[in-house]
């Protein structure tokens, strides 16, 4: 299972609402139309005399999430301004996903393209020399092997609003002890080939699998609001936000039990029995989740002595929760 750190940190970024640099056209569209991509590594001509005359080319079929490369090549040099399409308005378009001189790689976020074609950064013309342009793939794997755009992520785990969800501290390094909480899972039509897990006001960890475990500097007894992207190179879809509600501060719950009564607990592996002993009080309520925030066990108690017998559970690791005297104590155990 793959575990994930946050490192969320707040980034100035901008929102292009038009073409940066060099995204006039005082040329055509040359070659006239579409330019069909082939999607499967080759070098592929875009035209063998465009000018760097603020001319244009229409590129489609491309798969959302692989790299390519435009190149052009002549004497004089040639600036490479590439972006988004709107076919309604191809001289406003949308957002720039390159630019440079003579060379640009990019990563396809759209199936369709518009490059402008300029002499320099200045946004120059020349209508004086051909120019040899291409657009290659340059992915590891060029072709889209998907059947259908990627369904929202559904089902999720923990379940929407779950609560008491556990907080794991790995304390073996106490200069950076890491705090888990997960794993995360969701269902969909397998179709997706990567994950964007965004947990909203925070930020997002790209490029995560299903399920993951994220490493982040929870609190405890809060509730946090999650959402899932995802993406092949067909299409992207985002899920609907859930959200969870972390366990409370174990440290607190034990120090409510600093009272003249003695409290311990003992798990027999042999007869998946959680046995509870008061030395004065009767317990009064027991609740047991599984480290994905899933009840799956609330009893009413009445007895200084209590035996729960838990066979009928999986192995794994659980949270039981007891309760004494309007106090809770939180125990962590593994039934195997």
């Amino acid at each position: 299972m793959k575990k994930i750190t946050l490192l969320f940190a707040f980034l100035l970024a901008m929102t292009f609402t038009s073409y940066a640099q060099c995204s006039s056209i005082e040329g055509g569209n040359y070659p006239a139309g579409l330019i069909n991509m082939v999607n499967d590594g080759s070098i592929q001509t875009i035209a063998t005399d465009n000018y760097a005359a603020g001319e244009y080319s229409a590129i489609s079929s491309l798969i959302i999430g692989n790299t390519y490369t435009v190149n052009g090549t002549n004497t004089n040099g040639i600036y490479i301004t590439i972006a988004e399409i709107d076919w309604n308005a191809p001289a406003i378009g949308g957002t720039v996903l390159g630019n440079g001189a003579n060379s640009v790689t990019f990563t396809a976020t759209t199936t369709d393209i518009i490059i402008h074609w300029h002499l320099d950064a200045a946004c120059g013309i020349s209508g004086t020399e051909n120019t040899l342009t291409t657009i290659q793939c340059t992915s590891a794997t060029c072709s889209c092997t998907a059947t259908s755009a990627p369904t929202a992520a559904a089902t999720p785990s923990p379940v929407d609003t779950a609560v008491d969800v556990p907080i794991t501290i790995d304390d073996t390094d106490p200069s950076a002890p890491v705090i888990s909480v997960g794993p995360f899972s969701w269902t969909d039509n397998g179709e997706a080939t990567v994950y964007d897990f965004n947990i909203v006001g925070v930020g997002t960890a790209t490029g995560v699998s299903n399920p993951v475990t994220i490493n982040y500097t929870w609190e405890y007894n809060t509730t946090y609001s999650w959402s899932v992207t995802s993406t092949n190179c067909i299409g992207t879809t985002t899920s609907a936000i859930y959200s969870f509600t972390t366990e409370e501060d174990p440290s607190l719950s034990i120090e409510d039990f600093v009272r003249n009564d003695t409290i311990s607990h003992f798990y027999n592996t042999n007869s998946n029995d959680l046995t509870f002993k008061s030395s004065n009080l009767a317990f009064t309520n027991l609740e047991i989740y599984s480290i994905l925030g899933q009840q799956v066990l609330n009893r009413k108690l009445s007895q200084t002595t209590e035996t729960i017998n838990l066979s009928n559970l999986t192995d794994g690791i659980y949270i039981a929760k007891v309760s004494i005297d309007g106090k809770t104590e939180t125990i962590k155990f593994v039934k195997k």
